[in-house]
Formats: structure tokens, C-alpha cells, sequence
């Protein structure tokens, strides 16, 4: 992979001037959206090294190849001065052992000791086939370890509404997993206050670490944290907003990996013709892949889909009529969408 150019970020007065109003959207991202997301992150000040954040284009990229992370976005779609994006987080998912250490005996800043697993060729995460099985058994940890945001010149109302499209975002991106752990090591006491709003608790504050290390304490808005929550804390505290993503329903449909490609494209409103153009495959491949979709949804719920009964021109009038429905049970069912593999 190319190394990813720094994009260059508004100055914040340029920014305030054009945050009068704002329009917003929670969205996931893909690999397109990475430079933009390293020049957010640049602004947290981290103390990695200069190798560490060099590799970090590469590694995301790595991340998202594998299905290892998840992005998901709150855009400003009003802002046109420099990036829409106000804020992003990076969902990984981590294996058991990192979550055990974290909890213990990981320095604070987990994305500085991904990198420096990543360079060691150790990095703790599952890859798509893990998740799968992981998503089909006993369920997932997910932490957030890389996260970035520009709040300059937003009022107390537009940050309250970023909150919520941040809430909306995180669940765009993680609904329909089984998850048993959610960690995350928030920077700063405004992003630990929102974590503990929201329901979690708090792991680790680091102090003995800083006192162990000889390492002054930072100051408190660049202060990090560990809170996390588990599927047993959650059910206890079921009104929480992080609770309600431990909720899970099996998937009913299994649809292969290239569907659930094809219908997550399609979930975000893309026609056919973007769909195709997003996977790098004919116009005809698409349309056989929802028929291959409708006969399979047809198998198990024949009556969430309307018959099809027209042909000729009407055909593809027709076959808009079937997918408004499937695409309505899709959006709240995320976990027709998820990797799900059972061990043989």
C-alpha cells in the first residue's frame, strides 16, 4: 500500500465560521476513508513513535482487509471547508488474551501497543474467518483504540447532537455481533464522561502505572482511561446505550459473504449500477446475486418479499418493489449482514 498523504485540517477559526449550521451523518467507512482519519488522529498528540505512525496507514489498511476493524463516522454533510468528517472511532476486534492484559498489565494508549505488536508481527486480532466463528460462538471482544474528533466552534446543542450521531455510528458498526467484551481507552475527561454516560466502567485509570514509571501525569484533557463493559454488566443494567449492544438474534438467512457484500452496499441506498461498480463486477453478476438473495429470503420468510409476477420491462420496476421490504427487516436486522460461521 501507497503511504496515505496527511491531509491538511482547517484552521479552527476557518472551521467555527462554517459551523453555524450543521447537517450531520452517522456512517460506516472503508479504506477510502483512512487518510482523512490519519489526519484527524494526528491531532491527539499520542505518544507514538516515529515509526509507530508511519506503519499506522498500513496497518488500518491491514485491519480492514481482514475484516479485524470496523470504521464508522459522524459527518458534518454542510461543512464545505476541508474534511466533513467531526468525528471517527476505529472498532478492532482483539482477542481474549489482549483483553486479559489490557485490563492487567498493558501501558495506557492501546493503539501505540498495536502498532508496536503490528511491527513485531504479533498482532492480537482476529481475522474475517475468526470473527465468523467467533460471531456463531461463544462471541466477540471489540475495543476502541483509535478515535479522533474536531468539536472547534460547535455550541453545547451541534456537541449533543454529535454525541448522539456518535452513538448512532457505533451502532451502525456493531450491531448484529455477539459481543461478550467492549473495551475502549478514551483521551481526556470530556471523552471519558461520554463513555460513562453511555454505561461503561471504569478498568483502569493508569495512575499506578505513571507513579510506577516515574512518568508525570498527563494533564486531564489528555488524561487516557480503560472502561469497558461485559455482556454480564450489561443484562444488570440493561437501559445503558452500550447495553442495548449486547443484544443478539441469530441470523435466519445466511447469506454468503458475497451477498452480504452486495446488500450492505445496497443498504446505504446505492443502485445497482454503484453496486457494481463498488465490487469491480458486471452489471449482470449483481442482478444474479439478488436473485440468488430473493430465492434464499423466499426459502425461509416467503412472505416478507411480494411475489414477483412481472417480466419484460416491468421485471426490474418489479425487483425495486422486492428489495424496499428486504432492505426495511435488513436495517434492523445487522446480523444478516455479520460474518457467521459455526465450527465443523
Amino acid at each position: 500500500m501507497k503511504t496515505l498523504r496527511v491531509l491538511k485540517w482547517p484552521e479552527r477559526a476557518q472551521r467555527a465560521k462554517v459551523l453555524d449550521e450543521i447537517n450531520l451523518m452517522a456512517r460506516t467507512g472503508s479504506v477510502t476513508d483512512l487518510a482523512e482519519c490519519y489526519a484527524l488522529y494526528e491531532l491527539m498528540g499520542l505518544p507514538y513513535t516515529t515509526r509507530g505512525w508511519r506503519i499506522l496507514p498500513e496497518m488500518w489498511c491491514t485491519m480492514l482487509s481482514r475484516g479485524a476493524m470496523q470504521l464508522c463516522f459522524v459527518e458534518d454533510r454542510a461543512n464545505l471547508v476541508g474534511s466533513r468528517i467531526i468525528s471517527f472511532s476505529a472498532i478492532v476486534f482483539v482477542t481474549d488474551e489482549f483483553c486479559s492484559t489490557a485490563r492487567l498489565t498493558l501501558p495506557p494508549y492501546l493503539g501505540v501497543e498495536l502498532a508496536q505488536q503490528y511491527l513485531s508481527q504479533k498482532l492480537p486480532v482476529l481475522n474475517r474467518a475468526q470473527v465468523a466463528r467467533a460471531n456463531a460462538g461463544h462471541g466477540l471482544n471489540v475495543t476502541i483504540c483509535f478515535e479522533g474528533w474536531a468539536y472547534d466552534g460547535l455550541s453545547l446543542e451541534q456537541l449533543l447532537a454529535v454525541r448522539a450521531k456518535q452513538s448512532e455510528a457505533l451502532h451502525l458498526a456493531l450491531s448484529g455481533y455477539r459481543i461478550k467484551e467492549f473495551l475502549a481507552d478514551p483521551i481526556g475527561v470530556n471523552a471519558l464522561k461520554w463513555f460513562l454516560d453511555a454505561g461503561a466502567r471504569i478498568r483502569r485509570d493508569y495512575s499506578n502505572y505513571f507513579r510506577k514509571a516515574r512518568f508525570p501525569e498527563p494533564e486531564s484533557l489528555r488524561r487516557p482511561r480503560l472502561v469497558g463493559l461485559t455482556r454480564k454488566e450489561a443484562l444488570r443494567h440493561p437501559g445503558s446505550n452500550l447495553a442495548t449492544l449486547f443484544t443478539y438474534t441469530e441470523p435466519r438467512f445466511h447469506f454468503s459473504r458475497s451477498q452480504r457484500v452486495l446488500l450492505s452496499h445496497a443498504i446505504m441506498g446505492e443502485t445497482c449500477e454503484q453496486v457494481a461498480v463498488a465490487l469491480s463486477v458486471s452489471l449482470w453478476t449483481v442482478k444474479k446475486r439478488w436473485r440468488a438473495i430473493y430465492d434464499r429470503v423466499a426459502d425461509v420468510d416467503g412472505k416478507l418479499l411480494p411475489p414477483l409476477v412481472a417480466y419484460g420491462p416491468r421485471a426490474s420496476s418489479r425487483g425495486m418493489e422486492r428489495r424496499r421490504p428486504l432492505l426495511n427487516y435488513l436495517r434492523q436486522h445487522f446480523e444478516e449482514l455479520r460474518p457467521f460461521e459455526r465450527s465443523s
